[in-house]
């Protein structure tokens, strides 16, 4: 199978999932929230961040290993991927038993370390029980995705999710549906979605990749440390991470309410999907990105990161248009009964970080690809700093409006760090020109300002008031259509377009 036919396969297969998760989340959610409330269902986004913090233990190895297995099998060195792969399987295993030890002693007596209702209490502590197995599973499994990496295969991961998230839609029905409404069902489901991508991640590997084993006596010092030493810059962009969005639930849990933690939980949903888009699409160039670069291939690599760019802006651009400008109808139809208006607004003011990550998400890969981490973590790490200042001081200067500060700090500093420090660094890892990357800049930001002009225009022609599904999707439909033209002539190149192009002429014939 070809480059491009694969690329077309792995893509079709990842929006497939995309959209199931998305249907799911969207579905589910507001069924969720009617059982069990805002409040407690804040407490899944809270687990499910708190346990990100954990991330900072297992990340320094899980998010290079993967690169230094690939690397090391497409130079045709398969006794140094089948080191890295048994040492990095090794590591996990016993920071998976010292993190719980950690971790059961501090779920036993979750009530004194975050604000919980008496009633919830015993609910929310079998949830992040839950949540933390879930994490260990994850991170036991990260060393097989490798395989579906190698072989350039990421619609066989796209499959197994599907039929994962399918899963947990049936258990969180079945518990719903017959027993008493708890939040912890939640944990359960995610539970289970996660042990069938690991089963299915372990059979691809012994499928796909056979020759890459797991070698009894074949644990290395050496390359533990070298992995470490590339790993350790993403622990500091991790941190980064928690501190601009991480703690966003907790500050608002500890120092606000528990209420408005749900209600901004209920409003991060369609912007975590994005982020989840962002790098799902941009993960389908990386396999031809590392091939290229262990290859010394640069002209290609460059190619597959201007690609990468501009479809990953294609996507995220049009769910961005969209939800701008009929965010507040869908809320009202999503949610009834919530505060629509508060919402839609922390919604807003989250989605304010994505008006460039579609097109810089793929530079921020730039540098793991060639190992060169360490000021780029920095400068994260500085943006993190100063955004959980201003969110701290926004929140006790202004405590009326604390909350939209949560909301919209970390955007706003991740917006002007996405604009400068991640294309002139990704310029400089690639001794490229600075303003290599900003042409396309240009080009997402115009196709974005044009979607978002004419899309307000029809909106207020067309369907100035939606009070329906049928209205909704009616009104998305218009919008996705029009902002998918605008991106074809504005945004794509015609590699892109050649590329879809030729697609669509083989289904019509078919």
């Amino acid at each position: 199978m070809d480059n491009k036919r694969q690329f077309i396969l792995n893509l079709f297969a990842s929006l497939i999932s995309f959209a199931a998760n998305l249907g799911i989340g969207f579905l589910m959610t507001p069924f969720i929230v009617q059982q069990i409330g805002a409040e407690a269902y804040g407490f899944v986004g809270l687990a499910n961040t708190m346990i990100n913090y954990a991330t900072l233990f297992t990340l320094a190895l899980n998010s290079v290993s993967g690169r230094f297995i690939t690397v090391a099998y497409h130079k045709g060195d398969k006794s140094t991927a089948d080191k890295y792969f048994t040492s990095t399987l090794s590591s996990n295993l016993v920071i998976v038993a010292i993190l719980t030890m950690i971790a059961v002693p501090l779920i036993w007596n979750l009530e004194h370390v975050v604000n919980i209702s008496p009633h919830l209490i015993n609910d929310v502590k079998i949830l992040f029980s839950f949540i933390f197995i879930n994490f260990l599973l994850s991170t036991l499994s990260t060393v097989f995705t490798v395989a579906t990496f190698i072989k350039n295969k990421l619609y066989l991961s796209s499959i197994a999710n599907i039929v994962a998230i399918l899963a947990k839609v049936l258990i969180l029905i079945a518990m719903f549906g017959t027993l008493p409404p708890m939040v912890w069902y939640v944990g359960l489901g995610t539970c289970a979605m996660t042990a069938i991508t690991f089963i299915a991640n372990w059979i691809y590997t012994k499928k796909l990749v056979p020759e890459l084993r797991f070698i009894r006596h074949g644990f290395s010092v050496s390359a533990i440390r070298e992995m470490l030493a590339a790993g350790i810059w993403n622990c500091v962009i991790k941190l980064q991470q928690i501190l601009q969005d991480g703690l966003s639930l907790l500050v608002t849990d500890l120092l606000i309410s528990p209420h408005f933690m749900g209600l901004l939980s209920i409003a991060q949903l369609v912007p975590t999907t994005m982020s989840g888009l962002m790098g799902t699409i941009s993960g389908l160039f990386s396999p031809e990105q590392t091939k290229f670069f262990a290859r010394g291939q640069k002209e290609l690599l460059l190619q597959e990161l201007k690609s990468g760019m501009r479809i990953c802006g294609f996507f995220v651009n049009i769910i961005f248009v969209v939800l701008l400008i009929i965010g507040e109808d869908f809320i009202r139809i999503w949610q009834p009964g919530q505060d629509t208006k508060m919402i839609n607004i922390l919604m807003q003011l989250t989605m304010l970080g994505f008006f460039l990550s579609g097109v810089a998400t793929t530079l921020q890969n730039v540098p793991l690809l060639v190992n060169k981490l360490r000021p780029y973590s920095l400068g994260w790490l500085a943006c993190g700093a100063v955004s959980f200042a201003l969110i701290i001081l926004g929140v006790h200067l202004f405590p009326s409006s604390g909350i939209y500060m949560v909301a919209a700090v970390p955007q706003i500093v991740g917006f002007v760090a996405n604009l400068t420090f991640v294309p002139l660094y990704a310029s400089r890892c690639l001794n490229l020109p600075l303003w290599s990357f900003y042409p396309i800049y240009l080009q997402y930001i115009t196709s974005t300002i044009v979607s978002i002009v004419i899309c307000f225009i029809l909106h207020s022609m067309l369907m100035p008031k939606i009070t329906s599904w049928i209205s909704l999707f009616i009104a998305c439909t218009i919008y996705t259509l029009t902002t998918i033209f605008i991106n074809i002539i504005f945004l794509l190149s015609s590699r892109e377009r050649s590329l879809i192009t030729r697609k669509l002429i083989t289904k019509i014939k078919k």
